[in-house]
C-alpha cells in the first residue's frame, strides 16, 4: 500500500509541478493566467489577480509539501501518516475549489479558457470536468492509502518503479487536450461550390 501512496503522490506531484511553474516561470505566464480567470463567475474583477498569485503559490506549497511526504514515506518517517495526510487535504480543497469554477464557467458557457498548464486556445470544457473529477479521484485514492498505509523504510526500486508509473498517469493528465485533439476527428472544412458562369 505504501508503494501505491507513493505513486498516487507523485501524479500530484507532477499536475502541481507543471500548473504552478507554467504560470510562475515569469509574469507574462501569470498574467495569462490571470486573463483566464475574468470571465469566470463569483469572481470581482478586483480579484483576478491576487486569486492567481494565490493559487500559484497554492501550488508551488502543495509541490513542496508532496515532495516532503514522498520522502518521508520513502524513509519510513512517524510523521510521514499526518504530514501526509495534512497535504492531501489541503490539495483536495484546491482541486475543490478549481473543479467548481470550471464547472460553473462549462454550465454558464461563458467563453473561459483553460490556462492550467499554461496559455492555450482551448475553452473550458467538460473534458476539463472529467480531469479535475480524476484528480481529485487520484487525491482521494492517495490520502486513503496514506491513511492506511503502514511505516516503515521502503526500497529504492519500489519507489522507483512508483514514481515512475505516476508520471507516467501526470503525463496523461498534463497532456489531455492534445490526446483529445489526436484521437478525436476534425471537422473538415465544405468544399467551395465553383462560381456560375455570366451568360
Amino acid at each position: 500500500m505504501s508503494y501505491v501512496s507513493v505513486g498516487l503522490l507523485a501524479t500530484l506531484w507532477c499536475v502541481f509541478a507543471a500548473s504552478s511553474w507554467s504560470k510562475a516561470r515569469s509574469r507574462p505566464a501569470l498574467r495569462a493566467f490571470a486573463d483566464s480567470l475574468r470571465p469566470l463567475p463569483l469572481l470581482a474583477a478586483r480579484l483576478v489577480g491576487p486569486v492567481a498569485v494565490l493559487v500559484t503559490i497554492a501550488e508551488l506549497v502543495l509541490v513542496l509539501g508532496i515532495t516532503w511526504s514522498v520522502l518521508a514515506m520513502a524513509a519510513g518517517w512517524p510523521a510521514a501518516r499526518p504530514g501526509g495526510i495534512l497535504v492531501l487535504v489541503l490539495a483536495l480543497l484546491l482541486l475543490a475549489v478549481l473543479t467548481t469554477g470550471v464547472i460553473l464557467a462549462v454550465r454558464r458557457d461563458i467563453g473561459a479558457r483553460c490556462a492550467c498548464f499554461g496559455a492555450t486556445q482551448q475553452p473550458l470544457s467538460w473534458r476539463h470536468v472529467v480531469r479535475n473529477a480524476l484528480l481529485l479521484a487520484v487525491t482521494a485514492a492517495a490520502l486513503v492509502t496514506v491513511a492506511v498505509a503502514q511505516t516503515h523504510p521502503l526500497s529504492v526500486a519500489g519507489v522507483l518503479i512508483s514514481v515512475a508509473a505516476g508520471s507516467v498517469g501526470a503525463l496523461i493528465l498534463v497532456r489531455l487536450d492534445d490526446l483529445v485533439e489526436l484521437f478525436l476527428p476534425t471537422p473538415s472544412a465544405p468544399l467551395a461550390r465553383p462560381a456560375r458562369r455570366r451568360p
